[in-house]
């Protein structure tokens, strides 16, 4: 297919780089979806991260069709090597990347590319929806409200602290600028949260949130093992920060949930006062639930209150553990087992 039948004149080019690993359940409603754009001006480079089953083929069959599609092999091993090989064969000068698991509405792209019609505009990020269908995707969905919520608000506050890769985008020359993920390319996460501090440390005005509806993408939930993986794998990546408010939000949060575990016990033992215990923990209940659902009303979440209610209980047990345990254990993703945060086994 001729690219330039697909053109608007008044449309930026766009690369759009996605690192597949054993994708090949979910890549093709993703490369689908992406083709649907309202803005048409783009190609898409998926590198296959060494992939064990079809979808290295599924994105062949969808290139032999479109040839704004392609795939290319990772030039070393896990998602930052291969972001890195996609973004040097990428062409143009706006990059977005995007989760080989994920779905979009049709004017994603044309949200997210418009945040660079500012020139000092050099990283932009917008919301990520957890769905799914059971309990624990519904716990799940509520759980990811609080990372979206946390991520705009630090932005707004002058000092940014997470973004998610599923759905991001920057100017090429400034990912090379500031040296990509040099120095952080033995770590499996943080491919995106690391390049977002490296490139708010020039460009103090050049980092957003894209606050538009229609820029939010759609990704499934996961079982209870691949869940507390995940977990691990996002939480290692906090010891390795080197953005001081990242590192101080890290250690409140991890405080407070202690505070949270422990002032009920503390009440009932007749160290604290109960009727003070129980006003601090209703509200710090009322605060969240505000919170909460105004990002739940942004990012299409229905709102749930058994859900909000029963992670009132299990998040901070939960959090607790995941951190404590996230330097010393070993996790799987995609198919390799990492510890330490470094790549030490490729499962067979």
């Amino acid at each position: 297919m001729n690219l330039k039948s697909h053109r608007s004149p008044d449309q930026q080019f766009v690369s759009i780089v996605i690192a597949a690993r054993n994708e090949s359940e979910t890549i093709g409603l993703l490369l689908e979806n992406i083709k649907q754009q309202k803005h048409k001006n783009f190609k898409v480079i998926v590198i296959d991260d060494h992939s064990s089953d079809g979808t290295s083929e599924a994105v062949q069959n969808f290139a032999a069709v479109d040839a704004r599609f392609s795939i290319a092999r990772n030039s070393g091993e896990g998602k930052k090597a291969a972001l890195t090989t996609g973004i040097k064969l990428s062409e143009g000068e706006i990059i977005v990347t995007t989760d080989a698991d994920c779905s979009m509405g049709t004017n994603w792209l044309e949200s997210m590319v418009a945040q660079f019609n500012q020139p000092e505009t050099k990283f932009v990020f917008g919301g990520v929806r957890i769905e799914g269908h059971t309990f624990f995707s519904t716990l799940q969905s509520h759980e990811f409200l609080s990372l979206i919520g946390t991520a705009a608000t630090t932005l707004w506050w002058g000092f940014p602290s997470m973004c998610n890769g599923a759905n991001l985008a920057f100017r090429k020359s400034v990912f090379f600028e500031v040296g990509g993920y040099e120095n952080n390319l033995h770590i499996p996460s943080g491919d995106d949260e690391f390049l977002m501090h490296k490139i708010f440390r020039v460009y103090r005005d050049g980092v957003s949130f894209v606050s538009d509806r229609q820029a939010i993408v759609r990704t499934s939930a996961v079982a209870l093992r691949e869940f507390i993986h995940q977990r691990i794998r996002w939480a290692g990546k906090w010891s390795h920060n080197l953005s001081m408010w990242s590192i101080v939000l890290a250690m409140f949060i991890f405080l407070f949930q202690i505070s949270i575990i422990v002032l009920p016990i503390a009440a009932l033992s007749g160290f604290v006062d109960p009727y003070l215990a129980s006003v601090l923990l209703l509200s710090k209940v009322g605060i969240e639930c505000i919170f909460l659902r105004k990002v739940a009303r942004f990012s299409g979440v229905r709102w749930r209150w058994t859900a909000f209610l029963v992670l009132q209980i299990i998040y901070p047990l939960y959090a607790v553990f995941i951190a404590m345990i996230s330097s010393s254990f070993s996790f799987d993703w995609k198919g390799r087992t990492l510890k330490s945060f470094t790549i030490s086994t490729v499962k067979k």
